[in-house]
């Protein structure tokens, strides 16, 4: 099986990379920030499965959520559509989409975005709302009060 993982450096991303390099089976396709746009149209065309983690939650500012949350999720969509694909796509959400605040629009703008593309495309799509997360590779001051005070 191809999966994509997109956020690939991303604390989230590199806990399920971890886990699914222990499957032989699975083929792994990474895509961060850093990598080409043209590497990730590439990549699309090939996986069956997507685990989309890339996302913005500490941006310089509030616009910046809306391009890596809402407008990058929209890239993929358009490009799937356009290609007549519908791998299945897990979503990483947040619980702030229940606020009144620009992460939390910009996810839930997201997650409406891939719903569409699942009624249109047939695809199934998972979405997780996640709540502060902790684990492996956490950081200070970043991903929880939880991995600050270890």
């Amino acid at each position: 099986m191809k999966i994509l993982v997109t956020g690939s450096e991303g604390f989230i991303a590199r806990n399920l990379i971890a886990h699914l390099r222990q499957n032989k089976k699975i083929q792994l396709y990474l895509y961060s920030k850093k990598d080409s746009i043209n590497i990730l149209w590439l990549y699309l065309k090939e996986v069956d499965f997507i685990y989309h983690l890339a996302g913005v939650n500490r941006p310089q500012n509030h616009e910046e959520f809306y391009l890596g949350n809402r407008d990058f999720t929209k890239q993929i969509v358009r490009f799937l559509q356009k290609e007549k694909r519908n791998p299945p796509i897990l979503f990483s959400s947040s619980i702030q989409v229940e606020l009144n605040n620009d992460y939390g629009r910009s996810k839930l703008e997201a997650e409406k975005i891939l719903l569409e593309y699942s009624i249109q495309s047939l695809a199934k799509v998972y979405i997780f709302r996640l709540p502060n997360v902790f684990g492996k590779w956490s950081n200070p001051n970043y991903n929880s009060v939880i991995a600050t005070w270890c």
